[in-house]
């Protein structure tokens, strides 16, 4: 890589380092991912770039998969010349793809994909269900829908990309945790019509309360019990009394959904559709037959 080498070793202490000109004592595993970064960033030549996830890290955004740590999660890099061959330092993940000069800044000392541009390869490369909160997320720190479909048309293998359209259009800048954005892309995804997000139904005491997913006709509403703010008895009690004035003063009706929706989706869907059907909902056969198609796969394989 223009004459640039690195390798690694293992320390007595079971860290590894890199080694080579200059380079002191780095970890690349038990530390945290933005410090791995900004040592790859310094080490490795000015074509590489960091990228995807942890370039969204790098951004403030926390679009790891589920469950996973940062301090475990290996830096992603963007080699944009394919003339620079030879293997790619691990564990660092490299792809070779195009990346204008204007794709490409300086953030907390570390070259990183552009605030768009990170957003655009999340959307582009992420499995669907992450790739749709990663937007989410994207869009409420000010990313443009627009912008990322004309950057998309000026990219090979981006241009005309059928999942990425479609994780463009499932978006949505309302969503105020990863977990509604699950659940908004299934409920859609399983052809029910789009909710609204964070709709507002005035409060007892003319404070705005915010329903996750409503459909404000038919006063029915979907929220995701986080465990971050809906776990122990205070949180509880508080869920409940609000939903409670929200279904006797209101007349909403509110299907609380869990983590466990994630994984056994069907039960709070075919929850929504009853909801929906008793409040006056009419889809047409074609909807019906839709949606029944896909909770019966749901069922066989949850998602």
């Amino acid at each position: 890589m223009n004459g640039f080498n690195i390798t690694w070793k293992r320390t007595p202490a079971g860290s590894v380092v890199p080694v080579g000109p200059g380079i002191y004592f780095a970890p690349v595993k038990g530390t945290s991912l933005a410090s791995r970064a900004a040592t790859l960033s310094r080490l490795l030549p000015s074509e590489a770039v960091i990228a995807r996830r942890t370039a969204a890290w790098i951004w403030g955004l926390d679009v790891l998969p589920p469950g996973v740590k940062e301090a475990d999660w290996d830096v992603e890099l963007i080699m944009p010349d394919p003339s620079q061959a030879g293997p790619s330092p691990a564990p660092v993940t490299a792809d070779r793809v195009k990346l204008p000069a204007d794709h490409v800044q300086e953030k907390a000392n570390v070259r990183v994909t552009s605030l768009p541009r990170t957003a655009l390869d999340c959307a582009r490369w992420l499995p669907r269900f992450e790739a749709v909160a990663a937007l989410d997320q994207f869009l409420r720190k000010g990313v443009v829908v627009e912008e990322l479909n004309k950057m998309a048309r000026g990219l090979p293998g981006y241009r005309g990309n059928k999942r990425l359209r479609e994780v463009v259009r499932l978006s949505d800048r309302g969503a105020a945790s990863p977990g509604e954005s699950w659940i908004r892309t299934a409920i859609v995804t399983a052809g029910f019509p789009r909710p609204r997000t964070q709709v507002p139904v005035m409060g007892p005491h003319g404070q705005w309360l915010y329903v996750d997913l409503g459909y404000v006709e038919f006063r029915v509403g979907m929220e995701y019990d986080g465990e971050r703010h809906h776990t122990g008895t205070k949180a509880r009690v508080h869920d409940e009394r609000r939903r409670r004035w929200l279904a006797k003063e209101m007349g909403w009706e509110i299907i609380p959904a869990t983590k466990d929706f994630l994984s056994r989706p069907t039960p709070y869907l075919e929850a929504l559709l009853t909801a929906l059907l008793e409040r006056g909902w009419q889809p047409d056969d074609a909807a019906m037959d839709n949606i029944a198609t896909r909770l019966k796969a749901l069922t066989r394989r949850p998602r």
